[in-house]
């Protein structure tokens, strides 16, 4: 079973962020089938915004924060339910902290 694709309807006319540790926001209304919560940031060389765990083949690149939060959005809506490997967030290592 799988999410229905998001539709500009369904999809929030506005994001709620928290700050992630590692500098950029979670992304409150995302969610994906398996429970993992959106993240996004700037946190690059380039400082263009990203889908932090964006597995698709390709440098995405948003202009806004918002934007790079609406294409997670339609993204994480559009996974199937099995996601135990798709989108999965990337191993973060924290050793050197």
């Amino acid at each position: 079973m799988s999410a229905a694709p998001a539709t500009p309807s369904d999809t929030p006319s506005a994001f709620t962020y928290d700050r992630w540790r590692h500098g950029g926001w979670y992304v409150l209304e995302v969610r994906y089938p398996g429970g993992a919560i959106g993240c996004v940031s700037r946190n690059f060389p380039d400082r263009k915004w990203r889908i932090v765990c964006d597995r698709r083949p390709g440098d995405i690149t948003y202009r806004s924060r918002d934007a790079a939060a609406r294409a997670e959005y339609q993204l994480a809506r559009a996974q199937p339910a099995d996601t135990s490997t798709a989108n999965s967030p990337a191993p973060v290592d924290n050793s050197s902290q």
